[in-house]
């Protein structure tokens, strides 16, 4: 007889206080019965702290003690090449969360799985939570048709005004960038900055392609066309800015800070704003009494071309992760309404459309109810595996428009489209 002092904890041996009197047949009848329960480890990075939901998967561990999950926090910005890093020494995790645009690259590298399958089982065992996900949520972790995971956040620019300057010089709420031209000329002429903007380098375009698409930009194969009539408008729009002097004279090195504090500290009458620094701005002005938001404006002649960008943060199913019944579960515990509603209650907004409907939901942010429809038909920014050159390229071409407020906006837009072609060939 020997004497142990052991249990089992999630399939593993733990010391105990207490001793246990066993012989070498029951020693080898637990030994594999832990086996049996052995747990399955999945790990997962999240691009933000704040991504992770609140309960830190407490409520997960207890109804699925055989899944033991770490998180760690990989930051946006360095996800896609870490997650290729440690993909070619065999240490990716099994869900990495990245930004939307670096989709392509991670399929290129074959870093990341087809989760079809995982899809069409969520769907057998829960149909309706699986369309409680807006349209953008499966479509922005998809490339050419092929889903790679699911899109929980997503976070569009929407168009952002001081509704009582507007209010004072009687105009109606711009439909077209035009009327925006027309408040900012207002607002100027009130000794305020008419359009605040970011025209520096510190950022990718993303502000400047959530304008472009709402003009009717479009894309090839993930290429902006903006040798069009879109890329032409939206440059010459810069252009105006600067020519008539409606935003900032020192444009060129605004970053998003200097944006958002000059409209959130009353310099500036309107932006493009995150649905995220709402929050914020509703702690120094009103909602709804002096400043209210939509969906960004559209080029005249052009409604019908109008789409409404958005980044998001795709959770994606690393190439070499676990079996897809354990991933299902932690995938259905992040979508979860009560976890979405959380996170996107104190940070980004989700694209779990029941939560928008969450009275608590909408008691924090008392303006979802108004941009829930415009959430369930958002249009994700597209990617290529170019990105990265393609967006230095674009800011190239915004910086000169910038630079050169009398110039030919066609004939900037032809010279860095050029320079775009060059770079992905045809």
């Amino acid at each position: 007889m020997t004497q142990i002092q052991t249990t089992t904890v999630l399939g593993r041996w733990r010391p105990i206080a207490h001793r246990l009197m066993i012989s070498g047949a029951m020693l080898m009848g637990f030994a594999q019965s832990a086996l049996a329960q052995e747990t399955t480890e999945i790990t997962v990075w999240f691009g933000r702290e704040n991504f992770i939901p609140a309960d830190a998967f407490e409520s997960f561990h207890a109804a699925n003690p055989d899944i033991q999950v770490t998180t760690d926090v990989v930051r946006l910005e360095q996800a896609v090449a870490d997650t290729l890093r440690a993909a070619q020494s065999n240490r990716a995790p099994d869900i990495v969360q990245v930004p939307a645009d670096g989709l392509a690259p991670l399929v290129a590298q074959g870093a990341v799985r087809d989760v079809s399958s995982l899809l069409e089982a969520w769907r057998a065992e829960n149909p309706a939570a699986l369309d409680d996900i807006s349209s953008v949520g499966l479509e922005m972790a998809s490339l050419d048709g092929t889903p790679y995971g699911v899109t929980l956040y997503a976070g569009p620019f929407w168009y952002t005004y001081r509704k009582d300057w507007l209010n004072e010089v009687s105009l109606d709420e711009p439909q077209t960038w035009d009327d925006v031209l027309e408040f900012a000329r207002a607002a100027k002429a009130e000794g305020y900055t008419g359009f605040a903007l970011i025209g520096s380098r510190a950022h990718d375009p993303v502000w400047f392609l959530s304008a472009f698409m709402s003009m009717g930009g479009q894309f090839e194969n993930g290429v902006p066309q903006l040798d069009s009539e879109a890329g032409h408008y939206l440059l010459g729009f810069y252009q105006t800015l600067v020519r008539e002097e409606l935003t900032s004279p020192d444009v060129l090195a605004w970053d998003s800070s200097a944006m958002r504090t000059a409209f959130i500290g009353g310099e500036a009458a309107q932006a493009l704003l995150g649905d995220n620094i709402y929050p914020t701005l509703n702690e120094s002005l009103e909602w709804d009494a002096q400043w209210a938001g939509a969906r960004p404006p559209a080029r005249p002649g052009a409604e019908e071309a109008a789409r409404t960008m958005t980044l998001g943060w795709p959770f994606l199913v690393t190439t070499d992760a676990a079996e897809d019944a354990a991933i299902l579960k932690v995938m259905q515990y992040l979508a979860h309404p009560e976890n979405v509603g959380e996170v996107s209650a104190r940070y980004q907004p989700g694209t779990v459309l029941s939560v928008f409907e969450s009275e608590d939901y909408n008691g924090v942010k008392p303006w979802a109810s108004s941009f829930a429809e415009a959430f369930s038909d958002l249009a994700p920014l597209p990617t290529h595996p170019r990105q990265t050159q393609i967006y230095q390229i674009l800011l190239d071409a915004m910086q000169e428009a910038l630079n050169t407020p009398d110039g030919d906006p066609a004939a900037i837009a032809a010279k860095h489209q050029a320079a775009i072609r060059d770079l992905v060939g045809g």
